[in-house]
């Protein structure tokens, strides 16, 4: 299946007369149309809702996991866009945007699939409202290419974990997914028919095992759903719980896949014996590469055509060796196991000891809590007692989202702008207030989910997926650190299908040595391109204090050699955007 792109223009005179009328076009190039069109590119899924709208990508069906090339006839299409977006989202699954009619077809809505699949971006020009799933797509409407919002850049290399809703392009923003919008929003305000408030714990999912089995149920239907749907799979394997979680789901469905693996030519960060191990044991063939660095190259940006610079520069080598993988195994797409520690809520602090106290009040069970929090953590008994107080005094209030001004110019004067893409730091937790630390953690995954419109190598993050998401959502804090160990849920899940050594393994080393040797190979590169780049004279970057990280060794510090490759990829991204 080919990346998932479409661009929607609907001009800003529609819905103040006639009623609303959707086009399709064969090109994208829509801006002098006058009336609302739609452009897929050639095989990307569109389901015709006739006279009701269109949705554009992927459909499950949530009873059975089968994919919908219609919709049937129980859905409510003559009801109005709020009631048939309530029904996909409760009733459907997959990567889709929907654009539907208003009644009396005098307005559009549009919503967003709750799983972050697709994303839909919005730019407003004079005469047009523009929607895409590439911002790249904004120019071949308008001719021109969107332009750098340097305001906005420095204010994602202050969070650059935070997915907003605001983007690093001037004008371009992004809808939330599982949010109903219109493309007047005027006339309607944007509801959030998907909300993680609904999947909050409800007392009922307490028992471990029913708990682990439950998860298995859920990742076997969704994984097989999306490799039925793609065709060969070869799984980015590293050795760690999340991945063989996936390759254990893919076995268990009876799914052809193949493992790649990729190791640093040092120890450090090899664990080939581990995917081999896997692989050997699910009995599938294993792909195996090292980093080259050749791949890398520090004056091309990985995060090509993307909103914001969110991609790492070590990837280069990363897409390089498992594209090389696909290429062996025949595979069509490359699962990776992205979002596993954010979704199976590797948490280190007391907030499930706390979860399970409110719940249960000084129980055997709050005990036996404590005990498996101090194991996951490596506190000692009164460092976990006084993290508990500290917690305690702070009422379950929200989580500060971090910030990192390391090598940034103080931006005195400009507005702090902080608007998450799913405000769910805000989400009605109840007693389960850690909850709020599993929805930050799963906000943390959002920029590095790859989806149905990722262009180039084809990279898919089945964890992600909203049956995956709800279900571990309901799951009490608690159960995750179960028997002293992290993720606990996940490797009872499918310990049955996976070697012991694998569901043992609570750490795994990473590609860290390759970074640092690619960082010192390209130093001076590095340094020239930052020193007397865009980032500079655009004052977001401190020309002194990243003058002074060179001149000292960098390499001694690991994050600080961290941030200055992605204010490098930062500083390329924005001049890809000038070409």
């Amino acid at each position: 299946m080919k990346a998932m792109r479409f661009l929607f223009s609907v001009p800003r005179s529609c819905g103040t007369g006639e009623p609303i009328e959707l086009h399709h076009s064969d090109r994208p190039n829509l801006s002098g149309v006058g009336h609302a069109i739609l452009w897929a590119d050639h095989n990307v899924p569109v389901i015709d809702l006739h006279d009701q709208g269109f949705i554009i990508g992927v459909l499950f069906s949530r009873a059975k996991g089968e994919r919908l090339l219609s919709l049937p006839g129980e859905a409510p299409l003559s009801d109005g866009p709020e009631p048939l977006a309530k029904w996909i989202v409760r009733e459907c699954w997959g990567g889709y945007a929907g654009i539907l009619l208003g009644p009396e077809k005098s307005s559009i809505y549009i919503i967003v699939d709750p799983s972050g699949y697709c994303p839909v971006y919005r730019l407003e020009t004079a005469t047009h409202i523009l929607y895409a799933t590439s911002p790249g797509l904004f120019a071949a409407a308008m001719g021109v290419q969107p332009l750098v919002s340097w305001e906005a850049l420095h204010n994602f290399l202050a969070r650059p974990e935070l997915r907003q809703r605001g983007t690093c392009l001037q004008g371009v923003t992004e809808i939330a997914p599982g949010e109903l919008v219109s493309t007047f929003p005027d006339r309607f305000a944007s509801k959030r028919i998907w909300r993680p408030e609904d999947y909050m714990p409800d007392g009922a999912m307490t028992d471990f095992d029913e708990a682990a089995s439950g998860l298995r149920e859920v990742a076997l239907m969704v994984c097989a759903a999306w490799a039925k749907l793609f065709g060969p799979v070869t799984v980015a394997a590293s050795g760690g719980v999340d991945s063989s979680l996936i390759c254990a789901a893919l076995a268990a469905a009876d799914m052809p896949f193949t493992c790649t693996t990729v190791a640093t030519s040092d120890p450090s960060g090899d664990e080939r014996r581990f995917v081999h191990l896997l692989a050997d044991h699910l009995g599938v063939r294993c792909i195996s590469a090292i980093y080259d660095p050749k791949a890398i190259d520090p004056l091309r940006t990985i995060s090509i055509g993307l909103a914001r610079p969110s991609r790492k520069p070590f990837m280069q080598a990363l897409d390089a060796a498992l594209m090389s993988g696909a290429d062996e195994s025949g595979a069509s797409v490359v699962f990776d196991g992205n979002m596993g520690d954010n979704l199976f809520c590797y948490l280190h602090s007391s907030a499930p000891i706390i979860d399970r106290f409110r719940s249960e009040g000084f129980s055997r069970g709050a005990l036996s809590t404590f005990h498996d929090m101090c194991l996951v953590t490596g506190c000692d008994i009164p460092t976990m007692a006084r993290a508990m107080g500290r917690r305690m005094m702070r009422r379950n209030a929200s989580p500060a989202w971090p910030t990192d001004q390391r090598f940034l110019v103080q931006a005195d004067g400009l507005p702090d702008i902080t608007e998450p893409l799913t405000p769910w730091l805000e989400t009605s937790v109840g007693m389960h207030g850690g909850k709020r630390d599993h929805l930050s953690l799963i906000m943390h995954a959002q920029l590095h989910i790859h989806g149905l419109a990722d262009c180039g190598l084809p990279r898919f993050t089945p964890l992600a997926s909203q049956p995956l998401l709800e279900s571990c959502l309901s799951i009490p804090t608690w159960l995750w650190c179960h028997g002293g160990v992290n993720r606990a849920l996940a490797r009872a899940a499918f310990a049955s299908s996976l070697p012991r050594e694998i569901v043992a393994r609570t750490s795994k080393a990473g590609p860290d040595s390759f970074i640092q040797r690619s960082f010192e190979q390209h130093r001076n590169t590095i340094q020239d391109l930052l020193m007397d780049g865009l980032l500079a004279r655009n004052h977001i970057i401190d020309r002194v204090e990243v003058d002074a990280a060179f001149q000292s060794n960098a390499r001694a510090d690991n994050e600080i050699l961290l941030r200055l490759v992605d204010l490098a990829e930062a500083e390329n991204w924005a001049r890809s955007w000038l070409t």
